[in-house]
């Protein structure tokens, strides 16, 4: 069928809008009826080839929300009408060995997260799209997705609070929750204050954490962060980020900290900010020639001081999704205030552009902005 999709024509920071062909769906894959695409960094970082170049057209949108509109002979969780939420973390199998474990991203059964492979989409000139940084593709009308992406929307969800659900949200949020796993009154700290480090902040908030401390060089995310939890807030501008940590800390420094950006002697610092027996968490990044922890010692780690990491917040997908649609229904957790502008497939490279500058979570809406929304 044919369908209208943003993309580069070549790897960069242009994107346009073409109509494509999308072939049908394969025997476990669902065609969707995209509604809403939250934005994520990665969808630039995609974009551009610093996940990986690429050569020819690319594709991305990966916090994807919609309504399945066909379905492959051998799908079973959801039928023509549902609505979903469409994730880069794969639902297992249940039955081999990591699924046993509780290790479900590892399963062996589905197939794993790829980047930068062969999508279902061909241009009019016959060239192949490739999808940049997910299994499916969020900035068009319509997309292919394996079922094991799939989790059932709620009917009184928002697709635009499913859309910020499948990426960015869990990735903060369960990151805290699945990684740290902080216990009531140990302290935090979370450098980087974009969406994914407020969505930690939150988790702190939840697991009971305090002090709360956000750490980030522009001060209308520290103020973002002091309404989602943030008990104190750091910028690096105006003092030694690490020795403010440590004086709210009495000295020790923090439990538990996370990286929610890339950026040069970041983790460094955020390690320095760590107490001797707490814990680092690293989730921002960049191109993986950039991240070698070279400047962290092993001997820093006979304190018995740590260095984790965590994608897409560890989640189990189809348990904690709906744990999280329920704290929402009930007021536990913001995600209304994350979402920062509002757009139109057609206005895709403005929506992109918003977010380098620094726009907490912007929604393209596929089908146009809805009227009670603008």
């Amino acid at each position: 069928m044919k369908c209208r999709i943003a993309l580069a024509p070549r790897m960069g920071r242009e994107v346009v809008v073409e109509e494509v062909e999308l072939a049908e769906p394969s025997e476990y894959e669902v065609r969707l009826k995209v509604e809403t695409c939250t934005i994520c960094h990665s969808d630039i970082h995609a974009f551009t080839g610093e996940h990986g170049e690429y050569e020819g057209p690319g594709t991305a949108g990966h916090e994807i929300a919609g309504i399945v509109d066909k379905v492959g002979a051998k799908v079973t969780y959801v039928k023509v009408g549902d609505r979903v939420l469409c994730s880069e973390v794969r639902q297992g199998c249940g039955q081999c060995e990591p699924c046993m474990k509780g290790h479900p991203w590892f399963c062996e059964n589905i197939p794993p997260m790829s980047f930068r492979v062969a999508s279902p989409y061909t241009r009019s000139n016959g060239e192949v799209c490739i999808q940049t940084c997910s299994g499916a593709s969020g900035f068009a009308e319509y997309t292919n997705a394996h079922e094991a992406m799939l989790v059932k929307l709620d009917d009184d969800i928002p697709f635009e609070i499913g859309s910020a659900l499948a990426c960015g949200f869990m990735s903060g949020f369960g990151a805290v929750l699945n990684r740290c796993q902080i216990k009531p009154g140990e302290s935090f700290a979370v450098v980087g204050c974009g969406g994914v480090g407020l969505s930690a902040i939150q988790g702190a908030r939840v697991s009971g954490a305090i002090p709360i401390i956000a750490v980030d060089t522009m001060d209308s995310k520290l103020e973002a962060a002091v309404k989602f939890g943030a008990t104190h807030t750091v910028n690096p501008k105006k003092c030694d980020a690490v020795a403010e940590v440590k004086r709210i800390t009495n000295g020790y420094g923090v439990d538990h900290s996370v990286v929610a950006v890339a950026g040069k002697g970041l983790k460094k610092s955020t390690f320095e900010m760590t107490a001797m027996y707490g814990k680092m968490t690293i989730i921002g990044h960049e191109h993986p020639r950039n991240e070698f922890l070279g400047d962290i010692s092993a001997m820093d780690l006979l304190t018995g001081k740590s260095v984790t990491g965590s994608v897409m917040g560890a989640v189990n997908l189809r348990r904690d999704i709906p744990k999280y649609m329920d704290m929402y229904r009930r007021g536990v957790i913001d995600i209304d205030s994350m979402l920062t502008h509002r757009f139109s497939l057609d206005q895709i490279q403005e929506a992109l552009d918003d977010s380098e500058r620094g726009a907490l979570k912007n929604v393209v809406y596929i089908w146009g902005i809805p009227e009670e929304v603008k």
